[in-house]
C-alpha cells in the first residue's frame, strides 16, 4: 500500500507543475510553417500541465534570435523550434542549455550540439533520390531549374547538396538556382522574373511544394507547358492535387515533426530516456501511391 502511495504521489507531483514551452518560429506567413506550429497546438492541448507561447519572427533572423532569448529571460522549461540560421541560433541556444532548459529542435539543426533532442527527416537523403528520379526521366541530359529554401537553414543545405552531389554524375544536365526561400510569393517573383529573362529549362526541382504551387500560377499566366517534370518535398493537399492532374511529377512527404516535437517534452518530464536524434521517415508520393497517402495539410 505504502510502495502504491508513492507512486501515485510523484506522478500526480510530477505533473502538478506547470511547464512553459517556447515555440520560436521563423514564419507563419508560410503554409508549412503555420502547419508545423497547428501540430504542436493540437498536441499539446493534450497535456493540461503544458503552456504554449507561439512567437512569429516574420522571417526577420534579429526578431527570431529576441524570441529565443525572450524565452530563456521568462524561465522556460522547453523552447521548441526550427532554426533560421544554423550559425547565429546555435549561440543564443548555448544559453539556453546552460540555463537548464531543455531545446527541442524540429526539422532544420544548429551548427553546435547544444540541444536536448533533434528530431528530422533526412534532408539529404530525400534530395539523392530526387536528384536520381529526375535524372532518369531526363534521360540523363536537360536543363533543371532548382527553387532553394531559406538561405542560412540546414535544411536548404542539405537539399541542395544531396540534389548536386548526385546529379554532378550527369555531365549532360545542367543545374540552374534560384532563391524563393520556401515561399510561393518569392516562387512567383522568381518565375516572372526567369521568362522574362528567357531562361529556358526543361524541369523543376522544389525545395518546397509551396514553391512549386507559384510557379504553376506564372506557368499558367504565361501559357506554359506546366505538364513537365516537377518534383517537390512536403507533400501538402496542392502537391496531391497537382500530381493527380498530370500536373507534378511527385513529392516527397515531409512531416511537421510537431507531434513528436510534444512527445519528446512529454517523456523529459517523465524522466524517461530520449534520443540526440529521432529519424523520421519520408516517402516520395507520385501518381502511382497519391490516392493511398494523405498528404502532410
Amino acid at each position: 500500500m505504502r510502495i502504491l502511495f508513492l507512486i501515485v504521489f510523484t506522478v500526480v507531483g510530477l505533473f502538478a507543475k506547470e511547464y512553459k514551452v517556447g515555440f520560436a518560429q521563423d514564419t507563419l506567413a508560410n503554409d508549412w510553417r503555420l502547419a508545423q506550429v497547428n501540430e504542436v497546438k493540437k498536441e499539446i492541448k493534450k497535456y493540461p500541465y503544458l503552456k504554449l507561447t507561439v512567437r512569429d519572427a516574420k522571417t526577420n533572423v534579429a526578431n527570431y534570435i529576441m524570441d529565443i532569448e525572450f524565452f530563456i529571460k521568462n524561465n522556460y522549461d522547453f523552447i521548441i523550434t526550427s532554426p533560421m540560421d544554423k550559425d547565429i541560433t546555435s549561440l543564443v541556444l548555448k544559453k539556453a542549455i546552460q540555463k537548464g532548459i531543455k531545446v527541442i529542435l524540429i526539422s532544420r539543426g544548429i551548427k553546435s550540439d547544444d540541444y536536448t533532442t533533434f528530431i528530422r527527416p533526412q534532408n539529404r537523403l530525400i534530395a539523392n533520390k530526387i536528384a536520381k528520379y529526375m535524372a532518369k526521366r531526363l534521360n540523363g541530359e536537360g536543363t533543371v531549374l532548382m527553387l532553394e529554401g531559406l538561405r542560412g537553414t540546414t535544411s536548404a543545405k542539405q537539399r541542395t547538396e544531396g540534389f548536386e552531389q548526385v546529379i554532378k554524375k550527369y555531365p549532360k544536365i545542367k543545374l540552374i538556382k534560384r532563391r524563393a526561400n520556401y515561399l510561393r510569393a518569392d516562387a512567383i517573383r522568381v518565375m516572372e522574373d526567369i521568362y522574362k529573362k528567357e531562361i529556358k529549362f526543361d524541369a523543376i526541382f522544389s525545395q518546397s511544394d509551396s514553391m512549386l504551387s507559384g510557379v504553376r500560377a506564372v506557368m499558367k499566366r504565361y501559357d506554359k507547358d506546366n505538364s513537365i517534370l516537377m518534383v517537390g518535398i512536403d507533400y501538402i493537399s496542392e502537391a496531391k492535387d497537382a500530381i493527380l492532374d498530370g500536373l507534378q511529377s511527385a513529392s516527397f512527404t515531409y512531416p511537421t515533426c510537431g507531434k513528436e516535437g510534444v512527445d519528446a517534452i512529454v517523456k523529459i518530464i517523465k524522466n524517461q530516456k530520449i534520443q540526440k536524434e529521432i529519424i523520421i521517415p519520408s516517402t516520395m508520393i507520385t501518381k502511382d501511391n497519391v490516392k493511398k497517402i494523405n498528404p502532410i495539410f
